[in-house]
């Protein structure tokens, strides 16, 4: 595998009897291996592993997460060039996975941790039903990261969508898309950075109510089919339906770059918002605020993001967001009908 590439995932947990029960129901996974490293099975071939909690990991009282690996040619040099960067941690040295290979875990410079893999390809890279076929970065800004992977790994990113959020696509030098990465505000996010692995699941819904029985939770739904959720034991992770219309984008580990760059379209909407803001104040015309309030009130419906002050996800905090949108409709309503039974 070239230089570059996403290879393979496991989750650090600190009770790998459940977790390995949890995901043998979610994914129909099997396991093996000698209770320091459990590899997961599926159709015959190892997709995944599970091992228990690092000891300094559990001091820190770290939750259970899925780690992402990235192939590299030159482990130290790799290690040495994510020194340069600003905000770049090595968390852990490179050093033995096993005896044909070595490792580092690196946290790019938002805080997200990725391990460099040094040494033979893991395991087949192959799509289907409880497979990790998709990365995803969530973060507020993507300048973090952006020289960071360029410099280590060559990759570009090209804005492929502005709503509801700005999402990214992540591409290697030989074409391929790797991952993408999002602007997502913390509410939808979460307290911490990684990258996140999406399973391809038949149905999300289905697998939803399953993880509820499992006691785990649904942290957010997304766009494209998708849902980040947690296990019982705080690892977030996503799933995606097979067969939906965000399949055909390429996402995958090396499915061909089809995704064209986003259009830029003119800000129409701010335009008539900040003519809104013009008009109330200096025509003392209040019937603008009522529009304007309308104007913001459309867009997090339909997104269930309301941005005021702050933003506020529907999906984590809904008596915030109705409280916030239920006000710009009673104001809006205010104003604009007053001034009409006003003028009759």
């Amino acid at each position: 595998m070239a230089h570059g590439h996403f290879l393979w995932t496991d989750l650090s947990t600190y009770d790998t009897a459940a977790a390995k029960a949890d995901y043998a129901d979610l994914f129909s996974w099997s396991f093996h291996g000698d209770g320091a490293y459990e590899f997961a099975i599926k159709d015959g071939q190892e997709v995944a592993a599970v091992f228990p909690m690092p000891p300094r990991l559990a001091e820190m009282r770290m939750p259970s997460f899925w780690m992402s690996y990235v192939h590299v040619e030159d482990l130290d040099g790799t290690v040495a060039k994510a020194r340069t960067h600003d905000g770049a941690i090595v968390e852990v040295e490179p050093q033995a996975f096993n005896a044909d290979a070595r490792i580092a875990l690196v946290r790019d410079p938002s805080g997200a941790g990725v391990t460099l893999y040094e040494g033979p390809d893991i395991a087949p890279r192959q799509t289907g039903i409880g497979r990790v076929e998709r990365r995803y970065h969530h973060l507020p800004d993507i300048g973090l990261i952006e020289p960071f992977y360029r410099d280590l790994f060559g990759w570009t990113f090209t804005k492929t969508a502005e709503e509801p959020r700005p999402v990214y696509d992540i591409r290697h030098p030989d074409g391929s898309t790797v991952a993408q990465a999002e602007e997502v505000p913390e509410p939808v996010r979460g307290k911490y950075r990684y990258w996140i692995p999406s399973f391809r699941v038949r149905s999300v819904d289905a697998t939803v109510k399953r993880l509820g029985a499992l006691d785990g939770a649904v942290a957010a739904e997304l766009t494209g089919g998708r849902a980040l959720v947690a296990d019982r034991q705080g690892a977030h992770f996503m799933i995606h339906a097979a067969g939906r219309d965000s399949d055909a984008k390429a996402t995958g580990d090396t499915a061909p770059a089809t995704g064209k760059p986003a259009s830029i379209s003119f800000p129409w909407k701010s335009l008539i918002g900040l003519c809104c803001i013009w008009l109330a104040v200096f025509l003392d015309l209040q019937v603008f605020w009522g529009v304007l309030f309308l104007i913001w009130t459309w867009p997090a419906i339909k997104t269930g993001r309301a941005d005021f002050v702050e933003p506020i996800a529907r999906a984590s905090r809904p008596i915030m967001f109705w409280a916030i949108v239920g006000t710009w409709l009673v104001l809006s309503a205010w104003l604009i009908v007053m001034p009409l039974l006003g003028s009759g």
